[in-house]
Order: structure tokens, then sequence, then C-alpha cells
């Protein structure tokens, strides 16, 4: 989907850098407008910024929910990392990386541009999520699988809402995000964390807010794959 001027001016504004990568991605400073001149930098050094080489490897990644024949999801997932799932609660200690709250806000009410309302209070716009650390792509992923009925009632700019606000709760504890409309990749949310030496030595802790205030991401809705129906020509079902 194109972004209008208005919005794209406002993101400039805000120190964003618009790109496309295999679809419209925005590519954001996660916290402050110093992120951006380091991007900036890093995007000259090297043909791609961290977060987008990531995002282009996860794109193709099996999930929990997806439906991949040649790559197992239980043979990309670490032993030795958690595995936690909505169902994963402790009663004992904190469970991380915590997505219960960012799952009970929503859905809520969301307006959409052209003033109409669509209410889906009462619901969970979340069906699932699982958190895992992939030894293929060497990183931490959350998986969020999303209701279809809800999710496709919603424009653009929502559902990059859900997305941002999903993202910022994943970077918290250095996991990317990704959603899954069913099993369909609908969102995915991608950071650099390569400079945090806390995201890889201590899975089970909160990333401390200094050390995410320069962390560069890049986050699209999808589709990611369009299927191109066949073309069998006229007489398919022509009789012999």
């Amino acid at each position: 989907m194109a972004l209008s001027a208005r919005y794209f001016k406002t993101l400039l504004q805000r120190g964003a850098q618009v790109s496309l990568l295999g679809g419209a991605i925005i590519t954001y400073a996660a916290l402050g407008s110093a992120a951006v001149q380091a991007q900036t930098a890093t995007a000259q050094a090297s043909e791609s910024p961290p977060e987008e080489v990531m995002f282009e490897q996860l794109l193709d990644l099996p999930s929990n929910y997806s439906l991949d024949r040649d790559f197992s999801y239980e043979d990309d997932v670490a032993a030795d990392w958690p595995v936690v799932s909505q169902e994963s609660v402790s009663l004992y200690r904190p469970t991380l990386p915590s997505f219960w709250w960012s799952r009970d806000q929503l859905p809520t009410l969301w307006r959409s541009v052209d003033g109409t309302v669509v209410r889906v209070e009462g619901y969970r716009l979340i069906r699932d999520w699982t958190a895992f650390y992939s030894q293929t792509a060497e990183t931490a992923i959350v998986d969020v699988q999303v209701d279809p009925q809800y999710w496709n009632r919603f424009n653009y700019f929502q559902k990059f809402a859900v997305l941002r606000q999903l993202g910022a709760t994943g970077m918290n504890y250095g996991y990317h995000v990704r959603i899954y409309n069913s099993i369909d990749l609908a969102g995915l949310h991608t950071c650099d964390f390569t400079s945090i030496a806390t995201v890889a030595a201590a899975p089970n802790s909160e990333v401390p807010l200094p050390e995410l205030r320069d962390v560069n991401c890049s986050a699209a809705i999808g589709p990611f794959v369009e299927f191109v129906p066949p073309d069998f020509g006229e007489d398919l079902f022509a009789p012999p």
C-alpha cells in the first residue's frame, strides 16, 4: 500500500527513513533521532543494514503456525533456550518474554480513516503466541497468531499500529516479532540487536532501556507472497 504524502512527510519529520524491500518497509529509529544517523552510516558502509538482512531471513523461516514441508519448525528451535507461549504462565516468577498484557489490550476500539468504527471489543485479536530461539537465524523470535475475522477488518494503518505495539514489546526482550494471520505471514518487525550483549547472554531478562536507545528496526505489513493463478487456457475443460 502506498503511503500518503502527508503521512510520508510526518515520518520524515519524526526522523524516520522509508525504504522498499520486498514490499513497503518502514525503517525507523527505536528511540531518539541519533539512531537515524547511525543507520545512515551503516547503510553506506554495507549493502544492507543488519535489521533489513534479518528481515529477509525471517521471511522464509518456518513457524509454529505456518505450513512448511521442506523444513520443520521443531528442528529449528534451540534446545538450550526456553520456548514460551501464552500457556507458559508461571505462578512463582515472571515469565519472559511477556505478551499477556499486549494480548489483553488488543483489540480495542479502532477508528478508521474514513470515519467508520470497527468494534471488536470483548474478543481477542491474538489467538496465540510462541517465543523461541532460531538456530538457523541465530536470533530470538516471537510469532504471534491473530484471528483473521478481526485482523482482516483493519486497514493498513491499524495493522501497522498493532505490529508496532507488538514489535516494541518484543524489542524490550531482544526478540523479533512476526504476525501470522492464521497460517499466513502478515507482519514482520526486526531490529539490530548486534550491539546488545544482554540479548545473547540472558534470554530470560528484559533489556535495559538505555541499551535500546540507538537500536534500528524495520517493520512491514504483508502480504509478502502473491499467488498468481495458473493460466490453463480456454480449452482446459473442452470435450475431446
